[in-house]
């Protein structure tokens, strides 16, 4: 017992001085907070409202851009970050409305912090290449993460190291689909939910349809869902509440993620 409270105490120090090197602004909280309250009705007005706060955010020029889907009425929308490399996180959430019961629940709460989670990180050198992607999917077709994944040329797809998936949030303190996603990943996030003292749990969210994951996952790359969906949202297929400050902590939790990841990613292995 007495050498499990010491691993855990260094383990906890050492994430502690690692997380006060680290660098990010979080955008002000009632920013963050209008953003995810202000919902478009339609699945245009969701693309050009997230193009527009891509703009808000500093991202602009060729750095943003929209990428047209065959068959689909509406582009995934994309911002790009430079790093000093050609290694690649990609940073992605769904934005359609809710329309099948497949997958009842919004996630425009995800989808609205990607443009955030951008300016947090923007105003400092990056190691890796940030690429945020507001995925066009069509009910539960991962069509849009799909066309993005499969439409990556080969040396993008050698470098990208790492997929991050944000499902919604806002419903409950930061939770991780653990049996969907890359071990290395979850422990990086667990450094920096004891670094930051804030909470995240594992909930399976299997039930809710397909995760915009899966395509990177087939192509070999890791990743890792991250939502706020409780075991009575997966149970009853239903939304409850929206919780400001659990809302806010995550955002919070995936900045100092971001730049943890940025600053200890090692380039996988080729090898696969």
């Amino acid at each position: 017992m007495r050498r499990t409270i010491v691993v855990l105490f260094i383990f906890g120090v050492a994430a502690l001085c690692l997380a006060q090197k680290l660098r990010f602004t979080p955008v002000d909280r009632d920013r963050v907070l209008e953003q995810a309250r202000n919902v478009p009705e339609t699945d245009r007005q969701r693309a050009a409202q997230l193009k527009e706060l891509f703009l808000d955010a500093g991202c602009n020029g060729n750095l943003l851009r929209e990428q047209r889907i065959d068959g689909a009425d509406t582009p995934n929308v994309i911002c790009e970050l430079h790093g000093e490399s050609a290694e690649t996180i990609v940073v992605g959430a769904h934005y359609e409305r809710t329309s099948s019961s497949a997958r009842p629940i919004d996630d425009w709460t995800a989808a609205s912090l990607l443009p955030s989670l951008y300016h947090s990180l923007a105003d400092r050198k990056r190691r890796h290449r940030m690429i945020f992607v507001e995925f066009a999917d069509r009910g539960n077709e991962l069509s849009g993460a799909e066309y993005f994944a499969g439409h990556l040329d080969p040396s993008e797809l050698r470098h990208v190291e790492a997929m991050i998936n944000l499902d919604a949030l806002g419903l409950s303190p930061t939770k991780v689909w653990t049996a969907h996603s890359d071990k290395d990943l979850i422990n990086a996030l667990v450094h920096m939910m004891y670094a930051m003292k804030l909470p995240a749990s594992q909930i399976d969210i299997a039930a809710t349809g397909s995760s915009d994951s899966e395509p990177f996952a087939s192509r070999k790359i890791p990743q890792i869902t991250i939502h706020s969906m409780t075991q009575q949202n997966v149970a009853e297929r239903s939304a409850s509440k929206f919780r400001a400050g659990n809302y806010y902590d995550s955002y919070r939790l995936l900045c100092g993620y971001l730049a943890y990841l940025d600053a200890t990613l090692k380039p996988r292995s080729r090898a696969e």
